[in-house]
């Protein structure tokens, strides 16, 4: 029975999206993907070509986030998952006015995608962040409070804080920001991934190169929200973030954490993508004991100690059973000599 149930938690996934990070890696040996998602780099070439075309009002929608209003609001600043509406099916007004506001607030954060083929502009076009253990959060500061959101959309905080329009006594009419943050309960302190808008400046539009070096700006104008005060009770710490080729990656794996939490992983952000909604290729994610493996990258012994008992990733795609001429550098009877031995093996347990 445990065998079984190992088996379909591996195999097992609700989700229909590609490398989904809350699934397995898909080069675990023991994960077998059910459906054959189009390749990564083509994909994400399809969605560097397609922000190009694709403009929003953004300077509407951070307003409207800040201020909360949705009063008159057009389909395409409506373009959530209304899955979520047909979740509660009370029809009290209270619980639909709940929802309603519930939903403008979900999926407001750009997500990742395992990285499982590895650009071949890696090195030159993509950038590093590490992570450390808390909850994803977006941080919304505005009419002299700051909240902070749950993916799901529902407030998890509210309180006062030094970001621009965070605090009543140091807010203007006009000012407010848009922060993508990793919440550490253990430290009280909310980690900046990312940057949407500042003092009522968005820069959604505006790649990931100039975002990292405006967020690196804009918290060096303002070191107050970085130390906890009576106005600040969070503190606000941008994420440092470094060059993706192999000597700088393997210097920063052997180095000491720059912050004080567990280390959960490493985001990859290629330099050009705006801040999209929902998950991308453009964006992706490695736990540090996949890195020799994916970018042969050597890490510390104590990440290596981390790895599930047992796990074992594949070699890079295209590794294909059902096609294995595909496979890089390798007979057919090589691939399938690697297949029977993956077979026999069970990586999570």
């Amino acid at each position: 029975m445990e065998e079984l149930t190992e088996t379909l938690s591996a195999s097992f996934s609700v989700s229909k999206i590609p490398n989904n990070p809350a699934a397995p890696h898909p080069r675990l040996s023991n994960y077998k993907v059910r459906t054959s998602a189009v390749d990564q780099n083509e994909r994400r070439r399809k969605q560097l070509e397609q922000q190009k075309q694709n403009r929003r009002d953004y300077v509407n929608l951070a307003r409207r986030l800040a201020e909360d209003d949705w009063k008159d609001c057009s389909s395409e600043e409506d373009e959530l998952d209304e899955s979520a509406e047909d979740m509660d099916t009370s029809t009290t007004k209270t619980k639909k006015h709940r929802k309603k506001k519930l939903r403008y607030y979900r999926n407001r954060l750009m997500l990742s995608e395992w990285l499982v083929d590895v650009p071949s502009d890696f090195e030159t076009e993509w950038l590093m962040m590490l992570c450390p253990i808390g909850k994803r959060s977006l941080i919304v500061s505005a009419r002299g409070r700051t909240a902070a959101y749950g993916r799901n959309g529902y407030k998890l905080n509210q309180f006062p804080s030094l970001l621009p329009g965070g605090n009543r006594q140091r807010t203007s009419a006009s000012g407010y920001s848009i922060l993508d943050t990793i919440y550490s309960e253990a430290t009280r302190t909310y980690y900046v991934l990312d940057v949407m808008c500042w003092n009522g400046a968005p820069v959604y539009d505006s790649d990931t190169e100039f975002r990292f070096y405006w967020m690196r700006a804009k918290f060096e104008e303002t070191p107050e929200v970085s130390s906890n005060a009576k106005l600040n009770p969070f503190k606000f710490i941008p994420l440092k973030y470094y060059a993706c080729d192999k000597e700088n990656l393997t210097k920063v794996m052997s180095e000491p954490l720059p912050f004080e939490p567990a280390l959960d992983g490493l985001l990859f952000y290629h330099k050009k993508t705006h801040y999209t909604f929902g998950t991308t290729p453009l964006v992706t994610w490695l736990q540090a004991w996949m890195l020799p493996d994916i970018l042969n990258i050597p890490v510390p012994q104590s990440y290596i100690d981390n790895k599930p008992p047992k796990a074992r990733l594949l070699p890079p795609s295209p590794m294909d059973v059902n096609n294995p001429g595909k496979a890089k550098g390798k007979s057919k009877a090589q691939v399938e000599e690697d297949v029977s031995e993956v077979d026999g093996s069970n990586t999570m347990e």
